[in-house]
């Protein structure tokens, strides 16, 4: 109501936002821009539906986007709501099958409960993932083997990317800043510098992962976001998939960063 009255300059689309919110959307509109996702399904316990893929343009270039509608039914569209059925090594939702090791998501982007589920050939057990505490950022559970069941969820397959996770950051569609950290997913433990804080590394960004971020940017309208990049090594050929997008993410203790952020707003603004 404060943008439509006052018609400020809005760097990230405010609407958009509220898209980020849900990670069923963000899933549904990253495959609809041509971007790789990992296998997945989703478990819908609200009655969320995806509609047709609608044009949209950006306010930030002639280019044709893709934006997702989606709804949630009424209690009487009974067809929106999905089917799971659980086995010792696997899951089925609506006949589609989805091998452990799986990741399970929440649908809120704002719920960092994710856990990843073992087949019983690796011992079986859930390692709980969670918002850094301390030195730590999962706990395995030997004994938790059945998924949950009072929720919406992402279902996906565990992508392996040799114990790393790539952590973009935009500034704009022409400028990406890249950093790999330990995968929370290797043993829990959070590694740390001298100062105290996480040790990442930076990371040189394929033609490929610069042409994700540009999309990112010009669909989900944010000037300044970052995302998750998964890197899977086949052959000599490395593949990137997005696991998760979030708006006004920026880098920590990096003056460069900083630097040109700063040129790079400067210019969008005026």
């Amino acid at each position: 109501e404060y943008s439509k009255l006052h018609e400020p300059f809005i760097l990230n689309d405010l609407q958009m936002q509220r898209v980020l919110m849900d990670r069923r959307r963000v899933y549904d509109l990253l495959e609809a821009s041509g971007i790789d996702v990992p296998r997945h399904v989703y478990m819908n316990r609200d009655g969320y539906v995806s509609t047709p893929i609608l044009p949209a343009k950006t306010s930030h270039s002639n280019s044709d986007t893709m934006s997702v509608c989606s709804k949630r039914s009424d209690d009487s569209d009974h067809d929106a709501e999905s089917e799971l059925v659980e086995y010792d090594d696997h899951i089925e939702v609506n006949g589609v099958r989805i091998d452990k090791p799986f990741v399970e998501k929440p649908v809120d982007a704002d719920d960092h409960n994710i856990a990843i589920y073992y087949p019983n050939s690796a011992g079986g057990g859930c390692k709980k993932l969670f918002r850094k505490i301390g030195d730590r950022s999962s706990e395995f559970y030997p004994h938790i083997n059945e998924v949950r069941r009072d929720g919406s969820f992402i279902y996906e397959e565990f992508v392996e990317t040799q114990g790393t996770d790539v952590k973009m950051y935009t500034v704009g569609p022409d400028y990406g800043h890249a950093e790999a950290r330990k995968s929370p997913a290797v043993d829990g433990k959070v590694e740390r510098n001298a100062d105290g804080k996480e040790v990442r590394f930076p990371v040189i960004l394929t033609l490929r992962e610069k042409e994700i971020a540009r999309r990112i940017v010009m669909v989900f309208k944010q000037q300044v976001c970052g995302f998750d990049l998964l890197r899977v090594q086949e052959g000599d050929s490395l593949m990137s998939f997005v696991c998760d997008v979030n708006g006004w993410s920026f880098v920590k203790k990096s003056k460069k960063y900083y630097e040109d952020c700063a040129q790079l707003l400067t210019e969008i603004c005026l």
